[in-house]
């Protein structure tokens, strides 16, 4: 399987409903990974636009009436990715999310550890749109990933979706197996530059149009967290946004088989 490749061959049509201040960069993050992308948020146009593109992805950012109705529209068209980006500051956006979940049944359900967390029910602390301290799971903590794979665990085989929380750590589950799927490629500066998340949705989106929902949320936190590496983050955040979508665009299939940093566990056993 080479989706790089795939992606570039047939540049497919990927619908993006994002909100206005990351719309460029996920546009151009979907532009580099060579697919097309239309960011059309109209609800007379939602669902006619959803019908011809290859894969949808919806943001729950910087909400408006019009966008909450046409993510709806699009989502009864096309299974979606769905970013439950601010679920754990408002019950407006948490209503939204949980009605989504119930009334699109999305493909892949992606959020910080902190929305996952709330949006299984599970206790979490409120730190705006950003993934709290206390609820962080790191890189030397294999018990809290453990834990919290298996909580995702039960969130994919509720809604049968794929679900991916980003942080220090990208966990990714399905509800096909029993497997929880590790990455640990990225770079701190990607926190420290507006749109990285919403850009990770949109490029799980763009690679869900060549490859199925589960291998699309791996390889995009994957090719993300390796350009984040690459990016040159000595001369300041500027730079590190730009060349970040020049590693992007300069991003292969070799170079994603030769630098991810993957590997597994079985969900079904009782230790990690």
């Amino acid at each position: 399987m080479n989706p790089i490749s795939l992606l570039h061959k047939e540049a497919p049509l990927i619908h993006c409903i994002t909100h206005p201040i990351v719309v460029n960069d996920c546009a151009n993050a979907v532009l580099a990974l060579g697919a097309r992308p239309i960011m059309a948020e109209h609800p007379k146009e939602a669902a006619s636009i959803a019908q011809i593109a290859r894969s949808l992805t919806v943001s729950l950012g910087n909400i408006t009436d019009a966008r909450a109705e046409s993510i709806f529209l699009a989502g009864n068209v096309r299974p979606a990715v769905i970013d439950l980006v601010g679920i754990t500051c408002s019950d407006f956006r948490m209503k939204l999310a949980r009605r989504f979940l119930e009334e699109c049944r999305p493909a892949v359900i992606k959020g910080n550890v902190s929305e996952i967390r709330a949006i299984a029910g599970a206790g979490f602390h409120n730190q705006g749109i950003d993934v709290s301290r206390e609820d962080a799971v790191t890189k030397n903590d294999p018990m809290a990933q453990f834990r919290l794979a298996r909580l995702m665990k039960e969130i994919a085989d509720r809604t049968q979706a794929v679900v991916a929380a980003s942080g220090e750590v990208d966990i990714i589950v399905s509800p096909q197996d029993d497997k929880a799927y590790f990455l640990e490629n990225g770079s701190p500066s990607m926190a420290r530059i507006t749109g990285t998340g919403c850009m990770l949705t949109c490029i799980m989106g763009t690679f869900m149009a060549v490859v199925s929902p589960l291998e699309a949320a791996v390889c995009g936190a994957a090719v993300l967290g390796i350009a984040g590496e690459r990016a040159d983050a000595s001369k300041g955040l500027g730079t590190y946004h730009i060349s970040l979508l020049d590693q992007l665009s300069l991003m292969t299939d070799e170079t994603l088989k030769s630098e991810i940093r993957l590997h597994s566990v079985d969900l079904s056993s009782t230790a990690s």
